[in-house]
């Protein structure tokens, strides 16, 4: 066997680490210059190092060799050649551990410069699986639970893909790190693992939430310690169970019932109250015209203020029939570019009075998407507006978009730097009426969800106490 043959990976340096990961076997790369550039989960496992431990780290901190990591290659060319078997080189773990396995060195010339990819092809984490190794195989790899395992140290020692999916981390970034340096800066009572639970603190269907840089998830989750043979504590795992989807089903049951509640309320009472309301309005612009012509600046004044709150009235009970009727949405391809052009004077003028600055850093680069422009409109500037007096008279609302990880819709993200939406309100502010402002109605919320509910969209939020950011999702083509 070859140590060294020319590895076929047309293009960039970083197809060739994402190609790491492919190996069964510890691998990692190295540059000319003996720096460690990448490392797969394989060698992870068996080394016990953490990935930052390792990367921009000279090669001889796994490989106790003298010498450059051209040197080896060729020795072990020399030594292949002599014996005609492959040949040995001593490895080194974390704790200082050492050992021989066969390698390869396989070189790669990229775009960028010459790599080595050093192959210790015999290092496994285990070789002979059993029932029990096979079932963490398969939690860690091919199912939806989430799984973490911590060590007696604190250190996660295995986590399923589902389970970094929620931290928003690679696996390859969690694997042998300290809970405390994976949740560094969030509060113990905070974090999705805790330190107490190597205490003995044990979990059963816990109902809870958590919050990545991009998503919302609502979890349940089961917790217990490990034991050795003699009753000793060596670690602990945590299950989690992602029900998102159904509670967010739930809720929207909820929802659609008090929505339907209000719609009889609305429908009952707005005729009623728009008939006596006209009226009012009519004999006040009247009087408004008697009261300019005669110079009564005095009751012109206050007629003016009556006419303003009788339309705010108004405004009210179109906002109520909104939320609670049945709408036949005429669907359309809408064009987000031009509609972000239409609405972002309007929006940069509402921001100018408060002091914000408005950074839109999509421009000309949305897609087109399924829905009603009128409405869409309506979405946007609501919950623009709604960040800008959130943030008072300092601050940057700043609208981008990406490409949903599920692939079919194109989220548009508007974040404020104010000071954020507490916890404990943050499942409440879709409500209809529910409102943290003196002056608000508690529905803008409420028919913005209503409006891209309609059009089979989603509107979320995160709020880590540090500002906001609403993604709305659309389907786009």
């Amino acid at each position: 066997m070859s140590a060294s043959f020319s590895l076929h990976l047309a293009g960039s340096s970083k197809r060739l680490t994402k190609f790491l990961q492919y190996f069964p076997t510890a691998v990692f790369l190295v540059t000319q210059t003996g720096c460690i550039v990448e490392v797969n989960e394989q060698l992870l496992r068996v080394t016990g190092y953490q990935r930052g431990e390792l990367v921009n780290q000279p090669f001889h901190v796994l490989l106790p060799y003298r010498g450059t990591i051209e040197q080896l290659y060729q020795d072990l060319l020399r030594r292949e050649a002599e014996t005609d078997m492959p040949a040995e080189v001593e490895w080194r773990d974390r704790q200082g551990r050492s050992g021989k396995t066969p390698a390869m060195i396989l070189g790669q010339q990229t775009e960028e410069e010459l790599l080595y990819l050093v192959h210790l092809y015999q290092l496994t984490k285990e070789t002979d699986y059993g029932l029990s190794q096979r079932l963490v195989e398969k939690l860690t790899t091919d199912t939806s639970l989430g799984l973490f395992v911590l060590n007696k140290q604190g250190q996660i020692v295995e986590a399923s893909h589902a389970a970094c999916k929620l931290l928003g981390m690679e696996r390859l970034h969690v694997l042998n790190r300290h809970v405390d340096d994976v949740f560094a800066g969030i509060p113990e009572e905070h974090r999705l693992i805790k330190r107490e639970l190597l205490d003995g603190v044990k979990l059963h269907n816990i109902a809870t939430s958590w919050t990545n840089d991009n998503q919302r998830y609502e979890l349940i989750v089961d917790a217990h310690t490990l034991q050795d043979e003699a009753g000793n504590t060596v670690g602990a795992f945590v299950l989690f169970k992602d029900i998102t989807n159904l509670r967010s089903f739930e809720q929207k049951i909820e929802r659609n019932e008090r929505l339907a509640m209000i719609g009889q309320i609305a429908a009952g009472t707005a005729h009623e109250i728009r008939n006596p309301l006209t009226s009012i309005k009519g004999f006040l612009q009247m009087f408004l015209q008697s009261f300019s012509d005669n110079g009564m600046e005095r009751e012109r004044t206050y007629t003016e203020i009556m006419l303003t709150e009788i339309n705010r009235i108004n405004s009210l009970v179109s906002e109520f029939l909104l939320l609670s009727k049945q709408r036949d949405v005429q669907y359309s391809l809408v064009d987000l570019n031009t509609v972000f052009e239409e609405i972002l004077p309007i929006v940069e003028s509402q921001a100018l009075l408060f002091g914000i600055d408005v950074k839109f850093s999509s421009r000309g680069q949305l897609p087109l998407v399924v829905g009603d422009t009128e409405l869409l409109k309506q979405v946007f500037i609501n919950i623009c507006k709604n960040g800008i007096e959130a943030m008072g008279e300092k601050g940057t609302l700043h609208i981008s978009h990406h490409i949903d990880p599920e692939g079919d819709k194109v989220s548009i993200d508007i974040h404020d730097t104010g000071p954020g939406i507490p916890l404990y309100i943050i499942d409440k502010i879709f409500d209809p009426f529910f409102t943290t402002k003196e002056e608000g109605t508690g529905l803008g919320l409420s028919v913005c969800q209503k409006i891209i509910h309609d059009i089979g969209g989603q509107i979320r939020v995160s709020s880590k106490g540090y500002g906001t950011t609403f993604h709305i999702l659309l389907p786009y083509l």
